[in-house]
């Protein structure tokens, strides 16, 4: 039988019940935490992709939103102003993947951001500047195709150019339901008697190895379940018997103060007399558009919209346990606990007309460079971000536009009037 190598699995000790047949908690290091927060990163359209495929466990349904993505893959892209638009949607760009890449189990199989320019190099090197895309094939302004890949300074083909992750290596404890503290002596020997145990007849320390699958397992539970390491860690098959309900008193109804101002949306909606349920809504572009908008938020930026109340699984108690982690003494720098809290939108992403209250990730200018190796070969471009303004950059630079898709929609009407 095939063997997993240690680099395709964390380890980790569980400290159990044998009797209850529950995990109280697992020490654990870096590679595991960073692994928890990533799924802080996610956007729900990754996630509806991610807990539908087999792993250990069966495939899961996240409400609606999984409903919503497999609308969307239904959906005929003819219905969309492009391609890519669908693309979006269904392959939804993680805004900090830079600090997830290179963690020891990444479970997110969503491509890469690459960067694309002209297929002709001339238009990258104008005083205006040129378009700089993250999909192939996109139309640059002079009408060819944006086909030629190009890098950053710090990356190659097949190189790493991530971020450590999220966590520093140090030791921490993770509770059933995804609460995660800092480890020290005394932590590690106190929590069952926190717990209420006297009798430690029953505990046991129990080693174990993690792979890719169980991670898979994770996350779906994680998002359904509040004893999630139980579930797949212990009981394995039975997860299902451990599903918490959503009572509806855990609910707190109030308002979001919306981005858009007085911007509205007129929706119809069809109501069934007896029992005043909502059959279908109709409406126009804006609705639609707003509604698919939601396969892109990030997980985080959820928790954040509706602080901290999302009543998905362990989700908001991972969330809550990491704000009160120091950033300066466990996460790799201080800043990355309000990007986790508060994820935003990949650049690009957001609407023009978003309502609610999340923001994309800043645009970004770039400096475009090339040079000849000692025999004169020329060696591939790559990118540099400048910090200055675009006015001031030299002419071989090149800007992070969404320019693109508005040509293609210009170009799409003058289509549909002809």
């Amino acid at each position: 039988m095939a063997t997993t190598s240690s680099k395709d699995q964390i380890c980790l000790k569980l400290l159990i019940d044998e009797k209850k047949n529950k995990v109280l908690f697992a020490q654990a290091g870096k590679d595991f935490v960073d692994v928890l927060l990533s799924f802080l990163t996610l956007p729900l359209g990754t996630i509806a992709r991610l807990v539908s495929a087999e792993s250990n466990l069966t495939k899961v349904s996240v409400g609606s939103i999984s409903s919503l993505y497999e609308s969307v893959a239904n959906i005929d892209e003819k219905l969309f102003w492009t391609a890519t638009c669908k693309e979006m949607l269904l392959q939804p760009r993680n805004s900090m993947e830079r600090y997830c890449q290179d963690m020891k189990l990444n479970i997110d199989d969503t491509e890469k951001t690459r960067y694309f320019i002209c297929e002709e190099w001339e238009c990258s090197r104008k005083a205006t500047g040129g378009l700089l895309s993250t999909f192939r094939n996109q139309r640059c302004k002079c009408g060819k195709p944006m086909n030629r890949q190009i890098y950053h300074r710090d990356s190659s083909a097949n190189g790493r150019t991530g971020e450590d992750g999220f966590a520093l290596g140090t030791t921490f404890i993770i509770s059933d339901d995804l609460n995660v503290k800092p480890d020290n002596f005394q932590s590690f020997f106190c929590l069952p008697t926190n717990l209420g145990y006297t009798n430690f007849d029953a505990i046991k320390l129990v080693p174990v190895n993690v792979t890719k699958k169980e991670i898979m397992d994770l996350l779906k539970c994680s998002l359904i379940s509040k004893t999630p390491l139980t579930d797949v860690l212990l009981l394995k098959k039975q997860i299902f018997e451990n599903v918490q309900s959503i009572d509806e008193s855990d609910f707190d109804v109030g308002g979001v103060e919306a981005n858009g101002g007085d911007q509205t949306m007129k929706v119809k909606i069809v109501l069934r007399k007896s029992n005043k349920t909502v059959l279908f809504a109709l409406g126009e572009e804006d609705f639609a558009d707003f509604i698919l908008s939601f396969l892109t938020f990030p997980l985080g930026g959820v928790e954040h919209m509706l602080n901290g109340n999302t009543c998905l699984g362990s989700i908001d108690y991972l969330c809550k346990s990491m704000l009160d982690l120091d950033g300066n003494t466990y996460l790799t720098s201080p800043d990355i606990k309000d990007k986790l809290v508060n994820s935003q939108l990949a650049h690009q992403f957001k609407l023009r007309n978003q309502i609610l209250p999340i923001d994309e990730v800043p645009t970004l200018n770039y400096s475009c460079y090339s040079s000849r190796d000692s025999r004169g070969k020329f060696i591939a471009p790559f990118l540099k971000p400048v910090k200055e303004s675009f006015s001031d950059v030299k002419p071989t630079c090149i800007r992070e536009s969404s320019a693109v898709s508005r040509t293609l929609r210009k170009k799409r009407k003058l289509q549909e009037k002809k």
